[in-house]
């Protein structure tokens, strides 16, 4: 069985040397990955700036995002980060991708919402 950690990019008022250090004891310790969440209206870090510094301090566990929302980026920015990555961690990298259902992380980002496929966008959805 293997077992992963989240890495604290998502605790409001969090230190961001939380996530190096998060990130050095699961490589060190029984964990198999450190996971990132995406969240664009939130008091959270950036998971691909998270998982580049968790990157840089590990040699050993897997890193993942849980889910990142793939049509806030255009395609060629979630590209070339996820590569970014991916590279700095020697091809460690498990990008989960999805299309979210926080609605205000797409206003926010001028984005519009793939609403097909979302149960939970479906469900707030005004009656056409």
């Amino acid at each position: 069985m293997r077992i992963g950690i989240g890495l604290p990019t998502t605790t409001p008022g969090a230190d961001g040397g939380l996530v190096p250090d998060w990130a050095r004891r699961a490589d060190a310790g029984p964990f198999s990955s450190v996971a990132v969440l995406d969240r664009l209206v939130y008091d959270s870090l950036d998971p691909f700036v998270a998982l580049g510094a968790a990157a840089a301090v590990t040699s050993r566990v897997r890193l993942a995002t849980m889910i990142s929302i793939g049509p806030l980026r255009s395609p060629a920015m979630l590209a070339k980060q996820a590569s970014s990555v991916n590279a700095i961690a020697d091809g460690r990298l498990t990008l989960g991708l999805g299309i979210g259902a926080r609605l205000d992380d797409y206003a926010a980002a001028g984005a519009d919402h793939p609403r097909s496929g979302c149960p939970a966008v479906r469900a707030t959805r005004p009656p056409a």
